[in-house]
């Protein structure tokens, strides 16, 4: 589908797609979308995912449908596809295109919930009670830092931590197999909410890695505190993290976080 009437900052065409499992061999191209590629199709396009990564797939005419073939899907399983993403392919010309990808916890609540900025009383930011998100998760028996899961890796933190002095609220992550498998949430210290003065809402909130690279992430309040959520599991997948591995987060500015892989 066309990405007409979606918002979008950028001016390139666009159309979007929602990824349920059966698009594993082929994507066809919107029929609407064809008249801006070139009118003699090239047999190859280029996608590149969220990391930088770029994949060459086969770019085939059946009858009055265009589809993405040969390479597609690699590309769905070198990026974990198959459950329930929301992706955007953005038409940069020459048969590029650059293809974002969100899972549908991430939707919801961006279009429930704007981000809240400056609001540090707990109180909602706008208007109406709370209400918990569409497709929020239940978050009883799920295992995190300081859970019998986690507790093998205290050491490992409390090394790591040594080597580390911020005069701002941070705090250190092992991470767990919720964290980098599904349904892939990082729970956030209840200290360090509490030093960022974070509300009891769900937002929006910044990651940006060593590189400089910024990722929007969903953070879910629920009674056992904050979570990373919707767009964790991408920027745990474009770091490669594993589980055992260690993240310092750190508050750099209001809803911001820098993480350090370590």
């Amino acid at each position: 589908m066309e990405k007409d009437n979606l918002r979008t900052e950028d001016a390139r065409p666009h159309f979007y797609k929602i990824i349920y499992g059966e698009d594993i061999k082929q994507h066809m191209i919107p029929p609407d979308f064809m008249k801006h590629l070139p009118k003699e199709m090239p047999n190859r396009a280029t996608l590149t995912g969220p990391c930088g990564s770029h994949w060459r797939v086969s770019v085939k005419n059946d009858a009055n449908c265009t589809y993405l073939q040969k390479g597609w899907k690699e590309f769905m399983k070198e990026n974990k596809l198959g459950g329930n993403e929301f992706l955007t392919f953005r038409y940069d010309g020459n048969m590029l295109f650059y293809v974002k990808i969100l899972d549908m916890m991430e939707i919801c609540c961006s279009r429930q919930a704007p981000p809240v900025f400056g609001n540090r009383d707990g109180k909602q930011g706008q208007g109406g009670p709370k209400k918990r998100p569409v497709g929020s998760l239940d978050l009883h028996g799920l295992q995190f830092q300081g859970s019998k899961e986690g507790s093998g890796q205290s050491s490992r933190i409390g090394k790591t931590t040594k080597l580390f002095t911020s005069g701002s609220p941070h705090f250190m992550a092992s991470m767990t197999k919720s964290s980098v498998e599904n349904p892939f949430l990082l729970h956030i210290p209840q200290s360090f909410s509490a030093a960022a003065q974070f509300p009891p809402l769900k937002r929006k909130v910044v990651l940006r890695d060593s590189a400089g690279k910024a990722w929007d992430v969903i953070c879910l309040h629920d009674k056992g505190g904050h979570y990373l959520s919707g767009g964790w599991r991408f920027f745990a997948r474009c770091h490669n993290l594993k589980l055992g591995d260690v993240c310092k987060f750190e508050l750099v500015n209001i809803d911001e976080m820098q993480v350090h892989v370590l």
